[in-house]
This record gives C-alpha cells, sequence and structure tokens, in this order.
C-alpha cells in the first residue's frame, strides 16, 4: 500500500519531469494550486477522478502513480517529454502523440507473431 507522502512524491516527479507548473495541473483538475502542493506534500488525499485526471494529464496509467517503484518512461515517452518541454503541445497534440504510441506498440506485437 502506498502512503499518501509517496503519492505525493510521485506526482510532484512526473510533473516535474513533463515540465508542468503547478498551477497547470490545478488548473486541469478544477483545483486551487494550494490544493497541489498540499497533494505533493502528502497533506490531502487525491479521490479517485482526480487520479484519473492527473494520470491523463501525464500520459500515464492511474496505476503507476500508485506504485513504490520509479516510474520509468519508454523512449518514445522520453521523445515526447523533450517535446512537450520545447513546444508546450497542445492536448491535441499529445492526444496525438499517445495514438501514435499505441499504433506504434501495437505495430511491435504484431512483428513477433
Amino acid at each position: 500500500m502506498i502512503t499518501l507522502e509517496e503519492l505525493g512524491s510521485n506526482i510532484r516527479q512526473i510533473r516535474e519531469k513533463l515540465g508542468f507548473s503547478q498551477g497547470h495541473v490545478a488548473e486541469h483538475l478544477g483545483l486551487n494550486r494550494q490544493a497541489i502542493i498540499s497533494i505533493e506534500a502528502g497533506k490531502r488525499k487525491i479521490d479517485s477522478f482526480e487520479l484519473f485526471k492527473l494520470a491523463d494529464l501525464f500520459g500515464v496509467d492511474a496505476k503507476e502513480l500508485l506504485t513504490k517503484e520509479e516510474i520509468r518512461f519508454s523512449r518514445f515517452e522520453d521523445a515526447v517529454l523533450h517535446l512537450r518541454k520545447k513546444e508546450r503541445l497542445t492536448d491535441n497534440e499529445r492526444q496525438a502523440l499517445i495514438e501514435f504510441q499505441q499504433i506504434c506498440e501495437d505495430y511491435e506485437f504484431l512483428k513477433k507473431l
């Protein structure tokens, strides 16, 4: 079982890696910045709706936010992170990259058959 402090740390680490501000995350969740500060500090619980919205914003599976292990991004995701930091991709561009990633993963799977 993950603690609130560990969850908050995971959220902070991913947010920082993606180059998102606490304000940006707060706006996406419909919260104020202080709520994000409290979540990252492990002082505020996060409900399942907020968890899934965060996972969607970060482009990760919600269960990855709940792990004690360090979240490792694939080479594709690292490239997306690099692009996102440089160009601040829009939500539509981010979604297109996620869909492209799925196509690539499906292709790799089919090649093995």
